[in-house]
């Protein structure tokens, strides 16, 4: 092939997570690669930047997720699906094109970096089981890999990103060729008095409660140049420290370190089909300049770096070979919610990373079969999505029915006080089944880049509607516990509503599989009908598992890597 008709070896459209760690794995096996990591995003990667987000969200009213990016384009012109996973609808729907009849609740930042600015920073593996549910339960499918064949992999993403957590906690669970970087992110206060108070529960439904330090991408020691947590409690939206990794880390050693070129502010317009053995021809617009005018430009490989619904929404803008009738279908979340409660005595929340430690023993079990597993989360951030402090003390001041003040000064302060420090959650993340009907298409209206905007079918089956109500059950009888031993009071919901918030954590739409009539990509993330096209990130989920994504997603970046670089 020519080299004057692919300038570049390697294209990598998206500049998150799966795209920078995937460049820095190439890279490095093969340093003479010539490498370009494009992204729509146009925001800085210095610690200036990071200020800047950090007083945004200071002065912000809402203290939302978008708080500290609302002056990008994504938010301010709405050409990201950016939300705090409450559902809103009329955020949703500022760039997603929702026909229900349940409405998807999560969204993205489209920004150098990725959502990886916002994220949690929560680590968790999958199970051993998660790869195979069609042969062990009988339901959804199963993976073209397994977890043995995945665990170095994982081991490696896990230097890569700086994974904090404690290895005999979790030998029972996800067996492991290497210990954690660092170890687990030490307790809080509050944390410590519920795990001494859970010590003596009984087992539910003969599973045995079991509290766990949670692995986090958040240093708990200085690490690769980053400093230990620092103790902040807003790791959602923003960490002021940079000690919780984002995806900021690779795309600066990809273009400081390692010589990779990035451009940015560039808007993938379409992808056209290449003749013969050609990866297909990348046309971009840079939205920075005045004229935005249409450009393209060639690699022998083309790698999309982009999430479950910029995936699909690309594939299908550009007429690309559909004929397994997959791209776009199957989209799957976490569905979360939580039960709160006031302890018996203050825990002090907000003081640390807002989730150290969760229960897992309730992730697998042959209840499977029937009913989605869940992860349970104990909060550090008082009453989370449910009630504010803000909103507590709105509660405590204010009575909206005869339009009076209840409480004022030293009284308000003591009430205040006495509420807040007491507030804690114990929150549950299910699983989703795919779904074929769940799916992104487009739409036909456009979006600020003058492309068209993703259209969502989406709907919550039974199956995860029970996993609703199973989540519902061992939180609340958790709380009965904490009730019945500890002094715990004012729970709520005493009774499962079967309301959701999005977790954040768009998967599936391009799954991978051995089959070509019935997946896009195989195990290494190539397609299956367009060569030299390769697809990294959680879209090649065939399923969703239980635990957040990013590692998983991470793991499978760094072997399509070097499937690619072994390719060159």
């Amino acid at each position: 092939m020519d080299p004057m008709d692919t300038p570049y070896d390697v294209v990598i459209v998206g500049a998150g997570m799966a795209g920078a760690l995937c460049a820095c794995r190439i890279k490095t096996a093969k340093p003479q690669a010539r490498i370009l990591l494009m992204d729509v995003g146009d925001n800085g990667l210095d610690e200036g930047q990071r200020a800047a987000f950090v007083d945004a969200y200071q002065v912000s009213a809402s203290k939302s997720v978008p708080s500290p990016y609302a002056s990008l384009p994504n938010n301010r012109l709405g050409y990201g699906a950016s939300s705090d996973g409450t559902g809103d609808p009329v955020a949703m729907n500022r760039y997603y094109v929702e026909t229900g009849p349940d409405l998807y609740k999560s969204g993205y930042q489209r920004m150098v970096g990725g959502s990886t600015w916002a994220w949690r920073g929560n680590t968790p593996r999958f199970l051993p089981n998660d790869f195979h549910l069609k042969t062990q339960y009988g339901v959804a499918v199963d993976w073209p890999l397994t977890y043995d064949q995945l665990e170095s992999h994982y081991a490696a993403a896990e230097v890569e990103l700086g994974v904090s957590g404690n290895g005999d906690e979790w030998t029972g669970l996800t067996p492991r060729s290497s210990d954690f970087p660092m170890p687990g992110i030490a307790a809080s206060y509050g944390d410590e008095l519920v795990r001494t108070a859970l010590k003596d529960i009984a087992p539910i439904d003969g599973i045995p409660v079991t509290v766990l330090t949670t692995p986090q991408a958040r240093n708990s020691q200085d690490y690769q140049g980053r400093s230990a947590c620092q103790g902040n409690s807003s790791c959602i939206p923003i960490c002021p420290s940079g000690a919780k990794y984002d995806a900021s880390v690779h795309v600066l050693r990809a273009r400081d370190e390692l010589g990779v070129e990035l451009r940015t502010g560039c808007t993938v317009t379409r992808l056209v089909p290449g003749a013969d053995a050609a990866a297909p021809t990348v046309v971009f617009r840079d939205w920075t300049t005045p004229d935005k005018t249409e450009q393209q430009v060639k690699g022998a490989h083309v790698v999309l770096a982009l999430n479950a619904i910029e995936t699909p929404k690309l594939w299908l803008i550009s007429n690309l070979d559909n004929r397994s009738d997959q791209v776009g279908r199957n989209l799957m979340d976490h569905l979360a919610e939580e039960v709160v409660g006031l302890f018996g005595q203050p825990v002090f929340p907000f003081r640390g990373p807002q989730s150290i430690l969760s229960v897992e023993t309730f992730r697998d079990g042959p209840f499977r079969r029937t009913t989605g597993a869940f992860r349970l989360t104990i909060g550090n951030d008082g009453w989370g999505r449910t009630e504010t402090p803000g909103a507590a003390l709105d509660k405590l001041m204010w009575d909206p029915q005869t339009k009076r003040i209840k409480l004022i000064g030293q009284e308000l302060q003591d009430a205040l006080a006495e509420r807040v420090t007491r507030m804690m959650r114990i929150g549950y993340s299910t699983e989703q089944l795919p779904d074929p009907a769940n799916r992104v298409t487009l739409s036909d209206e456009r979006d600020a880049l003058d492309v068209p905007r993703p259209k969502i079918a989406y709907r919550i089956d039974d199956y995860s509607k029970r996993a609703l109500a199973y989540g519902h059950s061992v939180a609340r009888r958790i709380w009965q516990h904490l009730e019945d031993t500890a002094g715990a009071e004012e729970v709520d919901p005493l009774q499962p509503l079967l309301k959701f918030n999005g977790a954040g954590h768009p998967m599936g739409t391009m799954r991978m599989g051995t089959d070509r009539s019935t997946s896009v990509v195989d195990a290494s993330g190539l397609s299956h009908t367009h060569p030299n096209l390769w697809i990294v990130g959680n879209a090649v989920f065939p399923t969703g598992s239980t635990a957040n994504p990013t590692l998983t997603c991470a793991a499978l970046s760094l072997r399509t890597a070097d499937a690619l670089a072994a390719a060159l």
